[in-house]
C-alpha cells in the first residue's frame, strides 16, 4: 500500500470518499454539493484542494483518502475557501449561510499548535486492511514536520465505530457540539491526540 499526494485526476474518488466521511454535508450545502466539491478539489489554495489530500493506493486502486492541514494553512486559505464556495453555490450560499456559520463555529476551529484532520474515509470493500491507520500515520508525520503539537479532528457522535478507531490510535474526546439545521441536529465530538517528538523540519 502506498500513500500518495492527490492530483486533479483523483476528483471522482475524492467526491465519493468525502461524502462517505461527511454524509451531513448535503444537508448543509444542498444538492449542488458534488459540483462544488469537484471545483474546490481541482483548485489550488483552498481547504478542499487536492494539495491537502493524500490517497491510499494499492495496485493502482484508490482505497481511501485523508484531508488534513496545519493551522497556518487554515489561517491562510480559510477566507479564499469561503469565496470559492460562494462562487460555486451562488444564491444557494446565502440560503445556507446560517447552518454554514454554525458548522464553521462548531468544527474545524484550531489553534496555532494544532494540525487538523478534516476528513478521512476508506471504501467499504477495503476496510479492515489497516488503510485508515496508515492514513492517520501519514497525517501524524506531516503534522510533526509542520511543527504541530496536537492532531485534532471532529467526528459525529453516532459514528461509534470511528470513535473507537480513533480511541485505539490515542485520540481522546475533549469537547462536544451540536448544530441545529432545518432538517436535523448534527452532533460532534472533538478529539485530540498529543504528538510525541514534534518539531519543525
Amino acid at each position: 500500500m502506498d500513500i500518495t499526494k492527490g492530483n486533479i485526476n483523483d476528483n471522482k474518488d475524492f467526491i465519493k470518499l468525502f461524502l462517505i466521511s461527511a454524509p451531513f454535508f448535503p444537508v448543509v450545502f444542498g444538492e449542488n454539493i458534488k459540483k462544488m466539491l469537484n471545483n474546490l478539489f481541482i483548485t489550488k489554495n483552498n481547504l478542499f484542494s487536492y494539495q491537502h489530500i493524500y490517497f491510499a493506493k494499492k495496485e493502482g486502486k484508490i482505497l481511501g483518502m485523508i484531508l488534513c492541514y496545519s493551522w497556518k494553512t487554515k489561517n491562510r486559505e480559510n477566507l479564499r475557501t469561503g469565496h470559492l464556495m460562494l462562487k460555486n453555490l451562488g444564491i444557494v450560499f446565502f440560503k445556507r449561510i446560517i447552518p454554514l456559520i454554525k458548522l464553521n463555529k462548531a468544527i474545524g476551529r484550531i489553534s496555532k499548535e494544532d494540525f487538523y484532520i478534516s476528513n478521512i474515509a476508506v471504501y467499504d470493500s477495503f476496510r479492515g486492511l489497516g488503510t485508515g491507520k496508515q492514513l492517520i500515520f501519514k497525517a501524524e508525520d506531516i503534522a510533526r514536520k509542520s511543527g504541530s503539537k496536537n492532531i485534532i479532528l471532529d467526528v459525529e457522535k453516532e459514528n461509534i465505530k470511528a470513535i473507537n478507531f480513533y480511541n485505539n490510535l490515542g485520540f481522546r474526546k475533549i469537547t462536544e457540539s451540536n448544530i441545529k439545521t432545518r432538517n436535523c441536529i448534527l452532533s460532534f465530538y472533538r478529539m485530540k491526540k498529543q504528538l510525541i517528538g514534534f518539531g519543525s523540519n
